[in-house]
Order: structure tokens, then sequence, then C-alpha cells
């Protein structure tokens, strides 16, 4: 928000983050399904870095015993692969619609909503699966808490 008000102060145009509700009406842009490209068994690959095969591999470092991969338990979709192990590139996938990119995956985003003093994130990021992405998916955070995979888009009124 410290961003925001720099810019409507520069601008003199009036620029804020979305609601959840103005996200999500965004990020629909018309759709119906869960995501804006389809649903969960949609290939996101081409649309939308989220936790894929390239997330599980790991670089080649050069010590005795190492794995080609991270654990199991390292959640991610293996059926698909988007070419990007962490951020990519803004517009490297293609645009919704709209004409929005990165609307799903790549960086979560925050909103201006709150809920019981949190703040509301929408739209997952390229280390969260496709079920943690969708649409209507919401995270929290604390104001304090730190986080390394979150963004902001902005809305000029």
């Amino acid at each position: 928000m410290a961003f925001c008000d720099w810019l409507s102060k520069k601008s003199g145009k009036r620029v804020t983050l979305p609601t959840v509700e103005q996200w999500e009406h965004a990020c629909r842009a018309g759709g119906t399904t869960p995501f804006w490209y389809g649903d969960a068994e949609t290939d996101f690959s081409p649309f939308a870095n989220l936790a894929d095969r390239s997330f599980q591999r790991i670089d080649p470092f050069s010590w005795d015993g190492r794995r080609d991969t991270l654990p199991d338990w390292r959640p991610a979709e293996v059926r698909f692969d988007d070419g990007s192990r962490v951020s990519a590139p803004v517009g490297s996938y293609r645009p919704n619609p709209w004409g929005l990119y990165d609307m799903h995956g790549n960086v979560a985003e925050w909103t201006r909503s709150n809920n019981d003093g949190k703040k509301i994130v929408c739209g997952g990021s390229w280390y969260d699966v496709p079920q943690r992405s969708r649409i209507g998916f919401r995270q929290y955070y604390r104001p304090e808490q730190p986080v390394y995979d979150v963004g902001f888009r902005i809305v000029v009124e």
C-alpha cells in the first residue's frame, strides 16, 4: 500500500491493491471454471507457473549421494512441467481472456482485503500446487509474517 500511496501522489490517480472480489473478477475474466483456463485436470503449463515436475528438480550440486529430485513429500503436480522452478519473468505464460498475465501462479498476490487482521493473498505461486491457486482459494498472512513468494498487482481507478 505504501507503493500505491506513492504512485497515487506521483500520478494524480487513485492507485490501490485490488480487493479479493476485484482480484477474483479479473482472474475469472468472464469464465466459470476454477481456473481461468479450465479445471484441475487441465495442463496448466502454458498458462501458469505452479509446483510441477520442474519444481521437484534440484540444482546439480556435486556431492556424493545427492538426488536429482527433491523428496516426494514436497507437493507438486508432476504430470505437467511449466519449465520454471521458481518465479519466471512476467508474461512467460499466456494471458487470460482479458489480457492479464500470471493470475494463477508465478507469485501469489496481496489484496487490500483483511480477515481477522490477516492479509489475504490470492492466485498461488510457483510453490503451490494447482488446488492452492484456484480462483476462490485464499491464503492468510499476519502483517508481520515474512513471505518469499508473494507480490502484488495494482488497480488504477
